[in-house]
């Protein structure tokens, strides 16, 4: 693991909480989570019968806001406030990351086609080939599946499929085959900047130059991608976090109190129960999600 790059970009995570009788579990680290049901309910749910009834919802929030309070003073500041979320952040990348480089040993061994532990360049051309096919076809289908979206169709969809955080762009969407070959930035990949960034790619990975790629080579170049988009995703929270807290902070005294904090728990809880029967659960995600109300100048954000 490239600990030391991830260490630095979680820099303020560095001193850890102490380990509380009353932390809740490590759960999905979502924000504006009441937007997506599912999240909602798979990060609050305790007993995992993926329903959301207000009292468990302010049980976890109590132990989550124990395990703020680090002091146990009964109030939460805001450097308390920020090593809590930064903890959390860190401990969430640290599983994310693990996951991504097991997901990149496996495309190797599917790579390696001759299982010979190398992947040799007709191997990595002939990968190449089907992500060009593959990155062409959902180019061309682009504009038909924003059209659909737009007539309508399932409004829980944009939500339910953001993807992980620390995924790097894929050639499995639109988006993310432009964001890998679309050197010009035209909107379009023709097929010289296509073969050109696939041979820039060889090149970067093939450290000692023998035309063949080892499992070593072929997890360091993803393992060196993933972490400067780790620490893409760690710049500036610091900042948001405080900006967090400071909306929360209703009376403005530097202290967030249990009831400040669960003022804004209550708003994402009423968001996600679109039915208003006191329970999030499957029903809510079937219904199209409220409109959004227009936000005053000094209006405070739901979430926490």
């Amino acid at each position: 693991m490239k600990s030391g790059l991830l260490a630095s970009a979680c820099a303020c995570a560095l001193l850890s909480l102490p380990v509380l009788a009353q932390s809740p579990p490590p759960r999905p680290l979502v924000l504006g989570h009441s937007s997506n049901i599912e999240a909602f309910i798979a990060q609050h749910d305790g007993n995992a019968d993926g329903r959301l009834a207000w009292a468990e919802f302010e049980t976890f929030r109590q132990q989550r806001f124990k395990a703020t309070d680090a002091n146990g003073d009964g109030s939460v500041d805001v450097e308390e406030y920020v090593r809590e979320f930064e903890d959390r952040m860190r401990d969430e990348m640290e599983r994310g990351r693990d996951d991504q480089v097991e997901q990149t040993r496996r495309r190797f061994v599917a790579l390696d086609q001759d299982k010979d532990g190398q992947v040799s360049r007709p191997e990595f051309d002939a990968s190449g080939e089907r992500v060009w096919t593959q990155g062409q076809s959902v180019l061309s289908g682009k504009a038909d599946a924003k059209s659909q979206q737009q007539k309508g169709g399932d409004a829980e969809a944009p939500a339910a499929r953001r993807s992980n955080r620390l995924a790097l762009p894929s050639s499995h969407t639109a988006a993310g085959f432009l964001a890998l070959y679309d050197g010009n930035g035209d909107g379009a990949v023709l097929r010289e900047e296509f073969d050109a960034a696939r041979q820039a790619q060889f090149a970067r990975t093939d450290r000692n130059s023998d035309g063949r790629l080892s499992q070593d080579e072929y997890l360091a170049e993803y393992e060196d991608r993933l972490d400067r988009h780790i620490a893409t995703q760690t710049r500036g929270s610091d900042s948001q976090t405080r900006v967090r807290f400071g909306a929360l902070d209703s009376d403005n005294n530097g202290r967030m109190s249990f009831a400040e904090y669960q003022a804004s728990g209550k708003r994402s809880f009423d968001a996600a129960d679109r039915n208003h029967d006191g329970t999030v659960d499957a029903a809510d995600a079937k219904l199209p999600p409220p409109p959004r109300p227009e936000r005053a100048a000094n209006a405070r954000p739901a979430g926490a």
